[in-house]
């Protein structure tokens, strides 16, 4: 940062900036404008590889794509795109949803290699049948390092289980190799976002309902 910002802009953006919430517990010390504007220059910046149609992925910095991006996109500079296969091509991939995916490809000593990136779990730590299994639908058992959990209210430490269930996101169903929108049960039916829209209010004020019932 020091090298291409002005050590007086550095000191503006890192000005406090002290909120005192409600919580009694919770105090806030950042700016989250910024943070928030940084995301988003992201991707405004990436737009352009993603509706090119050829994407099959995309991150907040980083994008899988079907075709070979243009040199002038690939470098080692700020703003520029990381090659990080080396000119390497992916061999067969999945992609089960957001921070979800594998692949594998034939290194420069032809040998083959599995990546796998999925929330939860240590990146790289699947098999590429694990990949596939995750694919279809299955759930897998993984053992993670012990996690240490600390609560302000109670001002207590937890330790968490060294194991973890994952699954691919079902969020959106896949029909012909092709995602159905969210909340949209039917192509056809022009209303199904209304009536969809409408059940999930009705389901919300129940639940509201529910609490002042039990109280």
């Amino acid at each position: 940062m020091h090298k291409n910002i002005k050590d007086e802009l550095i000191l503006d953006l890192n000005s406090e900036l002290d909120i005192k919430l409600s919580n009694q517990y919770s105090l806030v010390k950042a700016n989250v404008a910024i943070s928030s504007a940084v995301t988003a220059y992201a991707r405004i910046h990436m737009i352009s590889f993603k509706i090119d149609g050829s994407c099959i992925y995309s991150d907040t910095d980083s994008v899988f794509t079907a075709n070979k991006l243009e040199d002038k996109f690939i470098g080692s500079e700020l703003g520029l795109m990381k090659d990080e296969l080396k000119g390497l091509t992916i061999k067969e991939g999945y992609f089960l949803g957001i921070k979800k995916y594998g692949y594998k490809y034939l290194d420069a000593d032809n040998n083959l290699v599995t990546k796998s990136t999925f929330a939860g779990i240590e990146k790289n730590s699947l098999t590429f049948d694990e990949i596939i299994k995750l694919s279809k639908g299955e759930k897998l058992v993984k053992e993670i390092p012990v996690r240490f959990y600390k609560s302000f209210q109670s001002l207590s430490i937890s330790i968490n289980s060294s194991h973890v269930t994952i699954c691919r996101s079902l969020d959106k169903p896949l029909i012909n190799n092709v995602y159905l929108p969210l909340h949209l049960e039917s192509r056809d039916l022009e209303m199904g976002w209304f009536f969809n829209y409408l059940k999930r209010k009705i389901l919300k004020y129940i639940k509201t309902l529910e609490k002042f019932i039990k109280f």
